[in-house]
C-alpha cells in the first residue's frame, strides 16, 4: 500500500494529541501533546513534561520521538507523520528532520517562535515533505486560555511581554 499523505485523517490523530495535551494540562504542564503514525497506526505519543521531569527539553514531540525511536530507526522513511498540538519548536523540528520524518501536521501556530520560517533552510525542505498547520487549532488554543492564556497571548500575538525590541 503506497502511503498518500492526503488520504489520512489528520483530524482524528489531532484528537488523539489533543487527549495527550489534556494529560499534561491536568498534571499543570503546558498542554502540548504529540503522536507519531505510521500506517494508520500510533507508534509514539506523548505530552509536555518539562515541570515533572526538571528538564526543558521534555517537549511532546521529544518524548514521543523517544518513545518510538527503535521503530523510526526502522520506518521513518516509510511514511511516518507526527501530530503535534502546537506548531513544534525549533529544538522539535530539528528532531523530527534528524529522526526522518518527513510529515508534519500541526494545531496551533506559534507566531512568536515562527519555527516554520526553518522550511526556508535548504537541509530541512529537503527532509520536510509535508507541513500542514491549523488542524484543530481552535481545538488547541482552547486548551491554552484555560490553563495557560498567557502562552496563547504569546503565541498568537508574535512577541513576549518580557523580551527585547
Amino acid at each position: 500500500m503506497a502511503f498518500e499523505f492526503g488520504a489520512m485523517d489528520h483530524e482524528y490523530f489531532m484528537r488523539e494529541a489533543l487527549k495527550e495535551a489534556e494529560l499534561a494540562a491536568r498534571d499543570g504542564e503546558r498542554p502540548i501533546g504529540a503522536v507519531i503514525v505510521h500506517n494508520g497506526r500510533i507508534i509514539g505519543k506523548s505530552c509536555a513534561r518539562h515541570l515533572s521531569r526538571r528538564s526543558d527539553i521534555a517537549h511532546a514531540e521529544m518524548n514521543a520521538m523517544l518513545q518510538a525511536e527503535q521503530y523510526l530507526n526502522m520506518h521513518a522513511r516509510d511514511g511516518c507523520i507526527i501530530y503535534t498540538t502546537v506548531e513544534p519548536c525549533v529544538m522539535c523540528l530539528g528532531a523530527i528532520v534528524m529522526s526522518n520524518i518527513h510529515h508534519v501536521v500541526y494545531g496551533l501556530a506559534d507566531n512568536w517562535i515562527r519555527p516554520g520560517e526553518m522550511l526556508e533552510m535548504d537541509y530541512v525542505r529537503r527532509h520536510i515533505e509535508n507541513y500542514l498547520g491549523g488542524v484543530l487549532a481552535e481545538a488547541s488554543a482552547d486548551l491554552f486560555e484555560k490553563n495557560r492564556p498567557e502562552d496563547l497571548s504569546i503565541m498568537r500575538e508574535g512577541r513576549h511581554p518580557g523580551a527585547r525590541p
